[in-house]
């Protein structure tokens, strides 16, 4: 759950949708709670992006990074205990998976799963398109809606087609959009915060 401000007001459900005239110790407090969250947020991430490391170890991190900051409903968890990460179609990422199989978000443990077909998607909270997929993507999608699941791709126009997220590359560096009205059909909360770090945010 977003935390609210130091001024003890909620915190909007999009933070680009906050209205100007707030007093200068109220942006302050923002400012700071932002970069608090921020650290928190991308230190993970940091960490894979070290010499060395490479694009999937760094995209493998914004995976489970996601976890923590998207809300699933009460009842939209295929098993309470566990987050289930399905990847689907030829896997890109290798070994740097294993950094976030068994690690804990929002209390639950981390699992990932390879899937043979779409058809296995119900069992993810998390739905992983490789590139492989690209041909089906638009029908992936489709069937995906049917479920209370967070896509994720690194496809050009994934969330323009009606994924959730999608990691690109700013400047060299890994970032990632976001189509915040794909995500509240499928009854998934994504933290303001998460929004306010995105590169793009389709609503």
């Amino acid at each position: 759950m977003t935390k609210p401000p130091a001024h003890g007001k909620p915190a909007p459900d999009h933070p680009r949708h906050r209205t100007g005239g707030a007093p200068r110790c109220t942006r302050l407090a923002w400012f700071v709670c932002c970069l608090v969250l921020a650290g928190v947020l991308w230190g993970g991430v940091l960490q894979a992006a070290a010499p060395g490391n490479s694009e999937y170890q760094v995209k493998a991190a914004f995976l489970y990074n996601f976890m923590k900051f998207v809300d699933w409903p009460g009842d939209g968890l295929n098993n309470p205990g566990v987050l289930t990460l399905g990847i689907l179609g030829r896997d890109p990422f290798g070994d740097a998976l294993d950094e976030v199989r068994g690690k804990t978000a929002k209390g639950r443990r981390v699992a990932v799963i390879h899937l043979r077909g779409a058809e296995q998607m119900k069992e993810c909270d998390i739905l992983f398109i490789c590139a492989s997929e690209k041909g089906r993507l638009t029908q992936i999608i489709k069937e995906a809606q049917n479920y209370r699941l967070l896509t994720v791709a690194d496809q050009e126009g994934f969330c323009q087609g009606g994924g959730i997220i999608n990691l690109i590359f700013v400047k060299n560096r890994v970032g990632f959009e976001v189509n915040l009205a794909a995500a509240t059909r499928a009854r998934l909360r994504v933290n303001s915060q998460l929004l306010k770090l995105a590169h793009l945010v389709l609503e």
